[in-house]
């Protein structure tokens, strides 16, 4: 990839909108975009990038929109009538289902890739995954990749439908347990001399979900299929309430193997 582009990153003074700045400013010509200018500037000297407002970006090859998932549709709209024509804006949104609704609004001139980077605000490209979903991506797709391939990044390409029906079970799913030991354990008074050492490391990683706690929670409101994951897995742990009875023991017991054989030899 030859061609320095200019990045516009919107949310660029939040957490993944300043993991966005620091990673690409090596590649690219970067601006964090905020409401206040002040702010921008202040936060863009800290990472070594310009700052700016939101009519800056029409002169923008990329626009990055690193804002909470309710307002990425909205903020998506109002880049259609600023960005420069033959650039490409990409959503970073954790929840895809707004994209069809957004799909016919799409200027002819302007390309859009969704992009989900799996990592918190405290990680970075390095070694993880990033998914696309090619929206109306022209000739950016390749070029995408080969942007984030020099970041270290893994891409996989996906729908927006299977994006989220996966992440009702990887995201859903899997805060629900902590967000339920959570709400548990808050009417217990144990104290830390009885902490297990798995309990300590279940703490530990309690750390990064409510470090970004609003996220998940708006994740756990806004994914389409949360709701049914929600229940298919509250349905599952009744099942298994009786596991002093041999039947579920057994059953819990092959579960786990396949669990085993499916994620934990990978």
């Amino acid at each position: 990839m030859s061609e320095r582009f200019e990045i516009a990153i919107i949310g660029g003074t939040g957490g993944m909108g300043r993991v966005f700045a620091k990673e690409l400013k090596a590649l690219a010509d970067v601006i964090i975009i905020s409401r206040s200018l002040e702010k921008a500037t202040k936060i863009g000297k800290t990472l070594g990038v310009r700052g700016g407002i939101l009519k800056d970006c029409n002169t923008a090859d990329i626009t990055i929109v690193s804002v909470p998932i309710e307002n990425t549709y909205e903020t998506c709209q109002k880049l259609f009538k600023i960005l420069k024509k033959g650039s490409l804006l990409i959503d970073i949104s954790a929840v895809k289902a707004f994209i069809n609704k957004l799909k016919s609004e799409i200027p002819e001139d302007i390309s859009y890739i969704s992009m989900h980077p799996l990592f918190s605000p405290e990680g970075s490209f390095k070694d993880f995954n990033v998914i696309l979903v090619p929206v109306k991506d022209e000739k950016w797709l390749s070029i995408i990749q080969k942007l984030l391939t020099k970041l270290g990044a893994l891409t996989t390409i996906t729908t927006p439908e299977e994006h989220d029906q996966i992440m009702s079970k990887m995201q859903v799913a899997h805060h629900f347990i902590y967000l339920m030991l959570a709400s548990y354990m808050s009417d217990s008074q144990i104290s830390p001399e009885f902490f297990t050492r798995s309990f300590k490391k279940t703490l530990q990683n309690f750390t990064g979900i409510e470090k970004n706690l609003d996220a998940i929670l708006e994740i756990q409101k806004l994914n389409p299929h949360a709701k049914i994951t929600r229940k298919e897995f509250v349905s599952m742990m009744e099942k298994f309430v009786s596991l002093d009875q041999d039947a579920e023991m057994e059953d819990l017991q092959k579960k786990i193997q396949v669990f085993k054989e499916k994620y934990l030899s990978k």
